[in-house]
């Protein structure tokens, strides 16, 4: 029997909002996420500044900031932001009159970002609840989209990649870390939405990956810092919408 594509995404999507709206509800997130987040490349100094509470909810796959140049960036959008790492760091170093928007399906997890942003100080950060497949946001709105570990979550990764270069700005950037694979990912992975809780069913290939963003017409796209992810890799995407 042959699952209609609507009914697939719908599925998929559902359990991933239920997966992560649990963690943030019962405050269930692996131990040693701090450790992780520092071995994955999180400045120390950075860490220690943030409400405690926050790096302890890290579930990221590596820093997306490193090297990033966040000059004349006023508004940044971060999709599936989780708990709020990267969007108090990134409201930390942008300039006073800038804006995050902190997009995440599950409702429950911007509870969380809520709570972190409050004490974080920074600029203000603004959670919206919303599909990166959908953004509820305008056209042309952002300087810069980030996107940890949450782009291999989608079903759609052209649609994503669409909805990423409408909100985008002319000469606006994307940085993003996510997951590739180097094979064919395992049948009973592929097939299982459940498997897309782990970050696992959605993950694509390196070349598909890149190819997702040149066909929404993103350019000067580069794919770096390959680090093991068993049983992926991480990597950085950089991309941009042409001027």
């Amino acid at each position: 029997m042959t699952v209609p594509v609507a009914y697939w995404a719908d599925q998929v999507k559902a359990q991933i909002a239920r997966r992560y709206g649990q963690l943030a509800d019962a405050d269930g997130f692996r131990a040693g996420a701090s450790t992780r987040a520092r071995d994955a490349g999180y400045p120390a100094a950075g860490l220690a500044a943030l409400p405690s509470p926050v790096a302890a909810r890290y579930s990221g796959c590596g820093y997306a900031l490193e090297d990033i140049d966040l000059t004349g960036v006023r508004i940044a959008v971060d999709l599936g932001c989780g708990a709020g790492l990267d969007a108090l760091l990134l409201s930390q170093r942008m300039v006073p009159d800038g804006t995050v928007l902190a997009l995440d399906l599950a409702p429950e997890m911007l509870v969380r970002l809520r709570e972190a942003a409050a004490d974080g100080g920074g600029v203000p950060i603004r959670a919206v609840a919303g599909d990166i497949e959908r953004l509820p946001l305008k056209d042309g709105i952002a300087d810069l989209v980030l996107a940890n570990a949450s782009i291999n979550l989608t079903v759609d990764k052209q649609a994503a990649f669409a909805e990423i270069a409408r909100i985008l700005r002319p000469g606006g950037r994307l940085v993003a870390r996510d997951l590739v694979h180097d094979g064919a990912l395992p049948t009973d992975l592929a097939l299982d939405p459940a498997a897309w809780n782990t970050s696992l069913g959605g993950v694509v290939s390196e070349d598909e990956l890149h190819g997702a963003a040149r066909a929404a017409g993103l350019v000067d796209i580069r794919i770096s810092h390959h680090r093991p992810f068993p049983p992926v890799t991480a990597v950085r995407l950089e991309a941009a919408k042409p001027c």
